[in-house]
């Protein structure tokens, strides 16, 4: 039974993995997409030390620094966007970090968008076209604006489905970019908010603080983390009943 489960499994992997090839660039491309950013938002967190005291300050220059940063590299998934937002909570408080955060995060999408789109799209609808359940949700996304930036938002509120990924799958499946620029922004709102807010409130926090400030510290990061949970969770309901009905 064991022998059977281990060989069934190693035959799943072995299809992704010619999959992924027949996919060409965009199969890099998606695979880059997920795993670079756990790598760069690593070496972020690393380097806080040194780069901090310079955007101590929520100065124009500093903020749009950071917008232009935050643009750059999310947008060549290089970083995870929740790292980077919550850092940005931290260091400006809740207001300020989620503007300079949302503004950063739609910058990075319509240019990881841009990129995306000039890839080759004819593997990727072949690819597509073996399955009937995938072709069909790649036409009710390409033929339904509205439909389309629904879709967006839902994958966007996803904390499961990284950032980078999402503007390689929907450029290559050729969602149209008003749609997808509409979805981001609506998808990105809540992600953000929940985030800057968590930094904001360990900003606050006196590490010589009272077993009250504790309490309401981790009450604050517990009510945020659950949240998040029920958001994603909410998303991903919505995003199978879009599914089925696209099917």
């Amino acid at each position: 039974m064991f022998h059977q489960a281990i060989e069934r499994r190693w035959g799943e992997l072995r299809s992704r993995v010619r999959e992924s090839r027949e996919l060409g660039p965009l199969g890099l491309l998606l695979a880059g997409a997920t795993l670079m950013p756990l790598v760069g938002s690593a070496l972020f967190v690393a380097s806080l030390p040194r780069i901090e005291p310079f955007f101590q300050q929520a100065t124009g220059a500093t903020l749009g620094l950071y917008i232009a940063c935050l643009a750059a590299t999310a947008g060549l998934a290089l970083v995870n966007t929740q790292v980077v937002a919550l850092w940005a909570g931290y260091l400006w408080g809740f207001g300020v970090g989620l503007a300079a955060s949302f503004i950063g995060i739609l910058l990075a999408a319509a240019l990881g968008h841009a990129l995306a789109a000039r890839l080759e799209g004819e593997r990727f609808a072949a690819w597509l076209a073996r399955s009937p359940r995938a072709a069909a949700i790649h036409a009710a996304l390409a033929a339904d604006p509205r439909g389309a930036a629904t879709t967006t938002t839902l994958l966007r509120v996803s904390p499961i489905v990284p950032f980078a990924l999402v503007n390689v799958l929907l450029a290559a499946a050729r969602v149209p970019f008003a749609a997808f620029l509409l979805g981001s922004a609506l998808g990105a709102v809540p992600r953000t908010a929940l985030v800057c807010f968590a930094g904001a409130q360990l900003a606050a926090f006196d590490s010589q603080a009272d077993t009250d400030q504790w309490w309401r510290l981790w009450f604050a990061l517990g009510a945020s983390a659950a949240l998040f949970a029920w958001l994603g969770w909410s998303a991903r309901r919505a995003l199978a009943r879009r599914i089925d009905q696209a099917t």
